[in-house]
């Protein structure tokens, strides 16, 4: 069986691959906003592969694929290869044995050091890598110097977990300001239900099934500081960002941006990537995330520390004391 690789995405619809351009995998019903995503792409180039036979059939016939896991990435070898929900080691390990990308739409809390390094894990949709939000990485890559961060992420539950929503300001932390020393975090989530798959081998995966909020103040040895807010357990999906410093502040969201100076003077405002509020919906991010080709915004030592960031903020919800993302990415590297 023949598929398209990344680096040979399709020109138009008669050029598509008789094999699917894209593996979907899931063991639930996928949520509203994924097969919405999924819907945009061109007809026949998404194959779902799921225990279920009505998420199979999700798509319509063109859907159709294997019920066994393996099967089914053993006939997506070396094609992108999107798993739809929390990966456990069985997944994981098959997932990425075969995908030349793995998107995933849950944070998996994978570890950086595997072999199969050839494997690239992209979150979904691509936070802060996208729309407004690649605007104002780039004024700030260009010295913003920024000292101070309020993020928010909030979204109703059938849009991901909570951790999906501290994945997306931990990645705004890290990459605006940097691995903090230390952070304390506060949490409201109640638990849901238990996970059918493999028990919980650290913090943050106590909160793959949980809905509520967190927050968090994070320390910087020189003086910065930074608060981030993740919810799901709101009435609709939100992203937004302030960010100060020496040269002005940056305000943020899904629809546009604006920089202004210490005098209130507005630097720059872009004009906006979406021509309607639509097009930050998940399903229109996701649409966009996967449309080829298919380029990884985060290497492998930014999701490490993301990720510490994140262990650091759920272990600190639990103990109510405050934790170092430092140890934290250590404990991720050796292990």
């Amino acid at each position: 069986m023949t598929s398209e690789t990344r680096s040979n995405p399709p020109t138009d619809a008669a050029d598509l691959p008789r094999g699917p351009l894209l593996g979907v995998w899931s063991r639930e019903a996928l949520p509203e906003w994924v097969l919405r995503g999924l819907q945009r792409r061109p007809l026949g180039s998404v194959r779902i592969g799921s225990p279920l036979r009505a998420v199979r059939d999700s798509l319509g016939a063109a859907s159709a694929s294997a019920s066994d896991l393996r099967t089914f990435c053993a006939e997506h070898s070396q094609s992108p290869i999107l798993h739809v929900g929390f990966g456990n080691s069985d997944e994981e390990n098959a997932l990425a044995s075969h995908a030349g990308a793995l998107l995933t739409t849950e944070p998996w809390m994978r570890q950086a050091s595997r072999e199969r390094q050839r494997t690239v894990e992209m979150p979904l949709p691509g936070f802060p890598n996208e729309g407004s939000f690649a605007q104002a990485s780039a004024f700030i890559a260009q010295g913003m110097a920024p000292e101070l961060l309020h993020a928010a992420s909030v979204a109703p539950s059938n849009c991901g977990s909570i951790l999906a929503r501290l994945q997306d300001v931990s990645a705004l932390l890290v990459q605006w300001l940097g691995m903090p020393e230390r952070v304390s975090a506060a949490s409201t989530a109640e638990r849901l239900h238990r996970s059918h798959e493999s028990q919980p081998d650290a913090s943050s995966r106590l909160f793959r099934f949980w809905e509520g909020s967190i927050s968090a103040t994070c320390a910087f040895t020189d003086g910065r500081t930074a608060s981030l807010a993740a919810s799901n357990r709101h009435w609709h999906w939100k992203r937004c960002a302030l960010v100060s410093g020496s040269v002005g502040a940056i305000f943020v969201d899904d629809q546009h941006m604006e920089w202004r100076s210490p005098t209130h003077e507005v630097l720059e405002t872009p004009a906006p990537n979406c021509s309607d509020g639509e097009d930050s919906l998940p399903a229109a991010l996701l649409n966009a995330a996967l449309n080829p080709p298919l380029v990884p915004e985060w290497t492998p030592l930014m999701l490490q520390r993301v990720r510490a960031v994140m262990e650091a903020v759920c272990l600190s919800a639990r103990t109510g004391e405050a934790e170092s993302p430092q140890a934290m990415l250590e404990v991720l590297s050796q292990a």
